[in-house]
């Protein structure tokens, strides 16, 4: 991986709308040979502050095709603690996933840009992988 090869490396159209924006944080090779993006979408509310939720979509490297991003996480699902100012309060920022097994995972995220935090969620690759 080079600059090159970033720069030439083909974009997901149709994963936003206009107002939104966000990109891949963590990839996972699923047993099906696809695989899973650990990501973020976020938007700007009418008062300027900022919003940021922790999704996922499954990628099939084989055909290019991918699915529509999922919403995993957002702020409240982890527990209250400090922002780093009053318009960072709404944002986690997908920081990794440990699957566990059992359909559950461990979600690692940057919390209103003051802190680490972690949640047990089911793992939401398990649907790509029986698919």
């Amino acid at each position: 991986m080079n600059a090159e090869c970033l720069q030439e490396a083909e974009l997901l159209e149709h994963q936003f709308i206009p107002e939104e924006w966000g990109g891949a944080n963590e990839l996972h090779r699923l047993a099906c040979g696809k695989v899973g993006v650990l990501s973020h979408i976020a938007r700007f509310d009418e008062k300027g502050s900022r919003h940021y939720y922790s999704t996922v979509f499954c990628f099939d490297p084989e055909t290019g095709k991918y699915s529509p991003m999922k919403l995993i996480a957002e702020r409240k699902d982890f527990q209250p603690g400090p922002c780093k100012r009053p318009d960072l309060e709404d944002v986690i920022f997908s920081g990794g996933i440990v699957r566990l097994g059992g359909g559950k995972a461990e979600l690692y995220c940057g919390v209103s840009d003051a802190e680490g935090q972690k949640a047990l969620i089911d793992d939401p690759f398990d649907e790509y992988e029986n698919k």
